[in-house]
């Protein structure tokens, strides 16, 4: 049977990201993949022009009918922006047991603010307890751990990933591709405080959209398919970074991640 993933993510127009990275990166993962949609971004890569929010209830509803109606493996949170949004999805998944990828989508690589600031704190109450595996690129570390200071090395990363791992008891997958260097490395740090690193290539002369939507997409595929973590977590770099190597330019703006 092929397995099944729930995404609960914003649209993207520009399919690079968001939805629409997640049912790409799903069926070439050899899932099927379910949406609901939490809002409606209009963007291409490097410019956000607007956001509108669907209704809270709205998106729970989503949630619900996909979760009766289909055997759902595992789920990927990505873009929930709003405090009543968070609290419709964690009560729509109340008796939902498998595990739960979180992308805690809080600012575009162009700098726009893609969640509101009141939602944190109910992520954190609410949402961080049931999760799985949390996934936050370097911004969104810093501002999980409430800090200015610099992440500048894979060790900086490796100790973030460590304190916000002990802080929300869940595993934390810190990605380190805004590090600067020509190796990217990232760290998965699992509850009992076990680390583990991988590092590849940069692609040099890419900038991407929609990677970090993709890798925990490709988390969440792995894990429905019945990987463990590690494996989940190890089999998804790999597909990114061979995503990365064969993304297109597209359009006028950034290469936009070609998923096979």
């Amino acid at each position: 049977m092929t397995p099944v993933y729930l995404s609960i993510a914003g649209s993207d127009c520009s399919a690079g990201a968001g939805l629409q990275a997640d049912l790409k990166a799903g069926f070439a993962l050899g899932c099927y993949p379910l949406t609901a949609v939490t809002c409606v971004v209009s963007e291409v890569p490097g410019k956000v022009e607007g956001i509108v929010a669907m209704e809270p209830q709205f998106v729970a509803d989503q949630v619900r009918i996909c979760l009766q109606h289909f055997p759902v493996a595992a789920i990927k949170t990505g873009m929930l922006y709003s405090p009543e949004i968070v609290q419709a999805v964690v009560a729509a998944l109340n008796d939902y047991s498998g595990p739960i990828v979180v992308d805690p989508v809080m600012i575009a690589t162009a700098g726009e603010p893609l969640i509101l600031q009141a939602a944190i704190s109910v992520y954190e109450q609410s949402l961080m307890p049931r999760t799985t595996v949390l996934t936050p690129n370097l911004d969104e570390l810093q501002r999980l751990l409430g800090t200015t200071e610099p992440i500048s090395t894979a060790d900086d990363l490796q100790q973030a990933a460590t304190v916000l791992s002990q802080k929300y008891n869940c595993a934390v997958l810190a990605k380190g591709g805004h590090l600067g260097s020509n190796t990217c490395t990232d760290i998965l740090v699992q509850k009992d405080g076990t680390a583990h690193r991988w590092s590849h290539p940069r692609t040099l002369g890419i900038s991407t959209h929609g990677t970090g939507c993709t890798l925990s997409s490709a988390v969440a595929a792995h894990l429905a398919h019945g990987h463990n973590l590690v494996q989940a977590v190890e089999l998804s770099l790999r597909y990114i970074t061979k995503s990365i190597a064969t993304s297109h330019q597209l359009g006028d703006l950034w290469a936009v991640n070609h998923h096979v």
